[in-house]
This record gives structure tokens, sequence and C-alpha cells, in this order.
């Protein structure tokens, strides 16, 4: 497929099981990708009104990807460079991939954005009260913000303990299951509301989002919360709106 007279967003994608190629170019019209159906996802290219074109970042699983190892590193930055003579700005499909700035940073000509993590300054900047960061697994994320300046001000909330977000850490858990679209909403929806209520969240000023599953929910975490919301999926559609 050539490249259409509008914006082209470029997504290097985690190395998952079920991806059928390292590389894809697709339009809206497409619900399946390289790997995902699933309208809503980053993954599937019905989920934008806009081009967009795929390479897996080699090396960069799950467990790599959270453990920030230099395969991923590697993988994610390999990926954006392949991307950027094709797309109009690049991002990626798993907010731990921000772990990638340390081999990208300076060396990009197009606009990128690795993760939701790319907004805590902001986040931090808007407000002097706390802010609240959604995370696929508590333990990695401080692990990869430790040395951060605001990270006394950072509510971080994970998810990777309960069941159905555990199955999906590992690179088949689309072939074994142990997991559906319902059940990591309705496990995510649970947790976010009482960790809003009366836990962690309840005095949080804006909420950053790591994990890129999650704001195709933005709606339920609406429905909690008032508070600004800052996601990678948002803003990457109101940058090529």
């Amino acid at each position: 497929m050539t490249k259409g007279s509008g914006p082209t967003l470029g997504v290097a994608l985690m190395e998952y099981n079920n991806l059928t190629a390292d590389y894809g170019r697709f339009s809206p019209t497409d619900r399946v990708g390289l790997g995902s159906d699933c309208i809503g996802s980053i993954e599937c290219p019905a989920s934008w009104a806009f081009d967009t074109v795929y390479a897996v970042a080699s090396g960069g699983g799950p467990r790599e990807t959270l453990a920030g190892a230099d395969s991923a590193v590697q993988g994610v930055t390999q990926a954006v460079h392949r991307l950027e003579g094709e797309a109009d700005l690049v991002i990626a499909n798993c907010g731990f991939f921000w772990c990638g700035w340390k081999l990208l940073r300076g060396s990009n000509e197009t606009p990128v954005l690795l993760s939701g993590l790319d907004f805590l300054d902001l986040a931090l900047s808007a407000t002097s009260g706390p802010i609240g960061v959604l995370t696929f697994s508590k333990p990695c994320v401080e692990a990869l913000l430790r040395d951060h300046d605001g990270i006394r001000r950072m509510r971080i909330v994970g998810f990777s303990d309960l069941p159905s977000w555990k199955a999906i850490e590992e690179p088949d858990c689309f072939e074994s299951g142990g997991w559906t679209e319902k059940s990591l909403r309705d496990e995510f929806v649970t947790r976010l509301e009482s960790e809003l209520s009366d836990g962690s969240l309840k005095n949080v000023r804006a909420l950053v989002i790591e994990c890129v599953a999650m704001p195709k929910w933005r709606s339920d975490i609406r429905k909690l919360t008032n508070v600004p919301i800052f996601d990678l999926m948002s803003i990457t559609k109101a940058l090529l709106a």
C-alpha cells in the first residue's frame, strides 16, 4: 500500500509470539494489523483515523522490556529508526519502551513518543500536588523512575499481580489464554476505583498512564475521577488530527 495524503503514524511493537511479520503498513479500514484485531488497542490499524506502519522491536519481548534489558533498548531503537522515514510521528506499544531513550535520545529526526511516561514532567509541572501513575508493574516502574526528580510526588499503582494482567506478561499469552479484554477491564476498573476512593490515588491531581492497554478505558476512568489524564493514545490522536 502506498502512503496516503494524510499523516502516518509509526508504531514500534513489543515482540509477542502472535505477530505475523516484523513490518507492515495499514489503513484505518484494516481491522487486523500484525497481530491484534481489538479495536481500541494501539496494535489495531482500525483504532486510528490515519495510516499506520508497524515495526517489531526485535529482542523486546514482554519480560525483556519490563526489565529494561539491553535487547529491548536496542530493539525499540532499531524499530524507531526503521519507521522514521515512513511516519510523521513514531510511538511504541509498551510504556516500558521508555527505556529506549538510553540510546535513542538525540538520534531521532522524526518526532517520537515512546511512552505515557514521557508526560511525567508535564503532569508534575501542572500541579504542586501528587500525581498518579497507572502502570502494568509497580516494581518495574519504580525501578525505572527511581532517579526521577519527581518520584516523591508520584503515587504508583500496578496491576500485574491480578490474574488476567499476570497472564499477559507471557510472550505466548494470545495462545495460552487466562485473560480476556473483559477480564482485564473488570480487574482494572475494580482496583482503580478502590485506589481513587480510599487508596494511594485518593488525593492525586493528575493521572499519567504508562500502560498502553488502559487508554481504551478512558471513559471508565473519567467516571471515577475528573483530574487531568495524560496518556499516549489520546495525545497521539490529537497531534495527528
